[in-house]
């Protein structure tokens, strides 16, 4: 008679299967994520080639509107990535692409996707004004859209001294520049309006410029093909920077795939940069118990290998921080600190990787607001989508504690502070970066009860939150009612209420990621990650499968114990 598993055997069936899938595919350098392709990415190039690079590029134009046409949804749309819910930023960008360069074969398509666009009460039912002016204009270009129907862009913001241009605009300035550059030539302007282009123009030029170089001059924008493309199309149809749109026309036909489509996210080296997702999948592991095999020092060497060695100008940073495109891209707090939190975690660093990590220790604590969190790209901003964030904040507290700094000292208790007077009245905290309330309440969870504040009213108020926002099944969800657990928001509820001492509702978490695992040892996974708040969301495997593998790890210590 066959033995019925327990739940810790069967956590620790699906830990090494898990295991088996992340180290069998790691590499020397980065580790290779297998994404679906962008839509936007697609499309933005698509756009890009063909008003910068008809001739030449005529091939991949051809193979992108080809690929747009075969994954447009059966409701008209598309979605950020390939197979996902229509939603409105793709399917502006596809519907102008496929007018201007598909001809009479994308009649059919944009007719249909006119009428998801209208059925939606057009560019004028979007509540953020800044994604109007970026559908509207993309879609005037098109002959789609009126452009003086839009709301005016204030390209006189770059005017403005730097550190204040800076706080406003944040990591948003190359899309602002952009539209800026779109507005020139699809509005009508009047007197006033002319003058201020004119003075604005060359400044606009001169930021494009410094954001390239930040990149390592190669013509990406944020590692993006989307970004890229819309930049490059501005630029070209403004008649400006042509420098910059040749550069741009280079990124985007080096980092086309085979097939006509590109990818959300795509470094300038010869493979594909994820700093991002091999840090949750490195992070969990080494929670697992792979700190020391040699695929993962590998990894992790790698990783603290991605500092940025010199200041940002664009970004007034400091040098210390990592970004999601290695060394090369944009400096922010949250690739830092999933970086970090690797590194403090190892006792045996050899004398090189301590000095990144005390450099990468000194920018944490440089880079902290005024007012007590962290925001994402700049200190201090005003851009609500840059932050200040809960969950960057809950992270880089406990690695400051981590590595001697007390709950007593100004970064942290400035921290706590701010934390107090942010909580939600549920109890929950939403993050910049992540979907819903769950990573970043969990994250102030674990942070709290590793700094010795299990007890504190914010904890107590959070965990609560996270117990009750628990399905039925044991999963946690993107948000409330009906919507279907994910891998991503299991991993982090399920490793906070571990360590907090709710074994209860770990083990129905732990459950459910057993049972939602793959045969192959994958989890799929969930629509979590925020491209553009609201409107561009996004999946990633390896941090799906990092955050599981890390979870279950969690679990196991206690079922064991």
């Amino acid at each position: 008679m066959t033995r019925e598993l327990s739940t810790t055997d069967r956590v620790e069936q699906a830990i090494h299967a898990a295991e088996q899938v992340v180290l069998g595919a790691a590499g020397v350098g980065s580790w290779p994520n297998p994404r679906r392709a962008a839509v936007s990415g697609a499309a933005g190039a698509v756009l890009a080639l063909h008003f910068a690079d008809a001739d030449r590029s005529a091939g991949l134009i051809a193979d992108g509107v080809a690929w747009l046409l075969r994954v447009q949804n059966p409701d008209g749309g598309w979605g950020t990535l390939e197979g996902f819910p229509s939603d409105f930023v793709a399917t502006a960008m596809a519907t102008a692409a496929l007018h201007l360069a598909a001809g009479s074969d994308g009649a059919d398509s944009v007719s249909r996707a006119r009428g998801w666009i209208d059925r939606r009460g057009g560019v004028a039912g979007l509540d953020d004004p800044m994604m109007g002016q970026l559908c509207g204009l993309v879609l005037s270009i098109a002959g789609l859209q009126d452009a003086n129907r839009l709301r005016r862009v204030p390209v006189e913001l770059v005017l403005l001294p730097a550190a204040l241009r800076r706080r406003l605009l944040s990591y948003l300035t190359p899309p602002f520049l952009a539209l800026s550059f779109m507005q020139s030539r699809q509005r009508k302007h009047n007197p006033l309006a002319r003058a201020i282009d004119r003075l604005a123009r060359p400044v606009a030029a001169r930021l494009l410029a410094a954001f390239d170089q930040q990149e390592g001059g190669v013509g990406s924008y944020g590692g993006d093909p989307w970004l890229t493309g819309l930049v490059c199309t501005a630029l070209t149809r403004a008649g400006a920077a042509p420098e910059l749109a040749r550069r741009s026309v280079e990124y985007l036909r080096m980092t086309a795939q085979p097939g006509g489509s590109w990818h959300l996210v795509h470094g300038v080296e010869a493979e594909r940069v994820e700093v991002t997702g091999m840090a949750f999948s490195v992070h969990g592991l080494a929670l697992a118990g792979h700190s020391a095999d040699p695929r993962l020092l590998r990894a992790r060497s790698w990783l603290a290998g991605c500092q940025q060695l010199e200041p940002s100008e664009v970004y007034a940073s400091p040098a210390g921080a990592w970004a999601w495109t290695g060394r090369k891209g944009w400096p922010n707090a949250l690739e830092t600190v999933l970086v970090l939190r690797i590194l403090v975690a190892d006792a045996e660093l050899d004398p090189d990787t301590e000095q990144i990590m005390r450099r990468g220790i000194a920018w944490l604590i440089a880079q902290q607001d005024k007012r007590g969190s962290w925001s994402t790209f700049v200190r201090n901003t005003l851009v609500p989508l840059d932050g200040p964030c809960p969950f960057i904040t809950a992270l880089a507290i406990e690695i400051l504690h981590s590595v001697g700094v007390a709950t007593s000292d100004p970064p942290i208790r400035r921290a706590l502070r701010w934390l107090e007077r942010h909580q939600a009245p549920d109890g929950s905290f939403e993050a910049r970066w992540h979907r819903g309330g769950v990573p970043a309440t969990a994250a102030v969870v674990h942070a709290l009860t590793e700094l010795g504040m299990r007890g504190h009213p914010v904890a107590t108020k959070a965990r609560d939150w996270l117990l009750a926002a628990q399905l039925d099944d044991g999963s946690w969800s993107t948000g409330r009612g009906d919507q279907d657990g994910t891998p991503d928001e299991t991993g982090h509820a399920t490793r906070a209420l571990v360590a907090c001492g709710e074994h209860e509702a770990a083990r129905r978490g732990a459950e459910w990621l057993v049972a939602a695992q793959q045969p192959d040892g994958r989890w799929e996974p969930g629509q979590t990650c925020i491209y553009i708040r609201d409107y561009v969301h996004y999946s990633d495997p390896l941090i799906a499968q990092g955050l599981a593998i890390g979870a279950l790890a969690a679990y196991r210590e206690v079922g064991n114990g």
